[in-house]
């Protein structure tokens, strides 16, 4: 028995938080050490992600009224392949230059809205670099969708599957009219006087700074084997995530001390956002305890 394909008329709206985000491609780039699978499975187990996050091979459109939407007509996406005369170690810089560039393809003139290059090298090394378009999910949403290419490509069931309604922020009951929920309002750029609370988190007026951090191999095993003590019979973390875990804890310390009554509007609204939300929802959407409570 063989199923009909999905029509490719229907389309799905964009949320406001979608919106108010960035209206640009952003680029990820993944690197992986071998031993690596060959493309026609990366390609294959792309092809079955996308038969779950079909927003991604898509197209923007827009209704009669004129409000955009993702148009799911399974248009496709741009898939490259490349490869490099030499190792990875010697490709890839210590700092971000524009030769990474190279590794992903070009966010400029793009209708696709996501794309995806792999990177071959001759140490048997894999780049994966992916875009996406800023309106059609996060950057914890883009996270989902590429473990879901992943599973795909080991075989393993997709789950959980993404939840793509982006109509679930209801409105009050009963409703209050309070503000233009049409528009988009931004903050004024001079923070400092309208928004202490962020006096002591980020200086907007400095570039971003690329801190080189050594750490030696005795605090990494120490650190390792801190983190697996407490997984049980699980597989032991590796020092990657170990590493990753502890600078991120770090960093979600450092803004609890700053933002004392902020927290992430996804798990403190009622009803709570599910986790598999396919959208915008965790771009910027900062509201105190008192507010979540509304």
């Amino acid at each position: 028995m063989t199923s009909s394909p999905p029509p490719t008329t229907v389309h799905i709206p964009l949320s406001v938080f979608d919106k108010v985000t960035f209206d640009t491609h952003v680029a990820l780039i993944y690197a992986y050490r071998p031993l690596n699978p060959p493309n026609i499975t990366l390609e294959l187990g792309l092809q079955k992600a996308l038969s779950v996050y079909r927003e991604r091979a898509g197209r923007y459109g827009e209704e009669d009224n004129g409000c955009p939407v993702i148009l799911l007509n399974d248009e496709s996406m741009r898939f490259v392949e490349a490869s490099v005369d030499s190792t990875l170690d010697q490709a890839m810089p210590l700092k971000p230059l524009k030769s990474l560039l190279s590794l992903h393809p070009s966010l400029k003139g793009v209708v696709d809205l996501v794309q995806v290059q792999l990177t071959r090298f001759t140490c048997g090394s894999l780049v994966l670099g992916f875009t996406t378009h800023h309106h059609v999910a996060d950057g914890h949403s883009t996270s989902n969708c590429v473990v879901a290419w992943g599973l795909a490509c080991r075989g393993i069931h997709i789950s959980p599957l993404p939840l793509q309604d982006r109509t679930i922020f209801s409105p009050r009951n009963p409703p209050r009219f309070e503000f233009d929920h049409r528009g988009v309002k931004f903050m004024n750029k001079k923070l400092d006087k309208i928004y202490p609370l962020d006096d002591n988190f980020m200086d907007r007026d400095q570039d971003i700074v690329v801190h080189k951090v050594h750490f030696t191999l005795q605090f990494l095993a120490k650190l390792k084997a801190r983190a697996s003590s407490m997984n049980g019979a699980n597989k032991p973390y590796s020092t990657f995530e170990s590493l990753v875990v502890h600078l991120w804890k770090g960093m979600c310390l450092k803004r609890v001390r700053n933002h004392p009554h902020k927290n992430r509007s996804q798990w403190r609204l009622n009803p709570r956002v599910p986790n598999e939300y396919f959208c915008c929802d965790r771009a910027a959407i900062m509201v105190n305890s008192k507010e979540s409570n509304n």
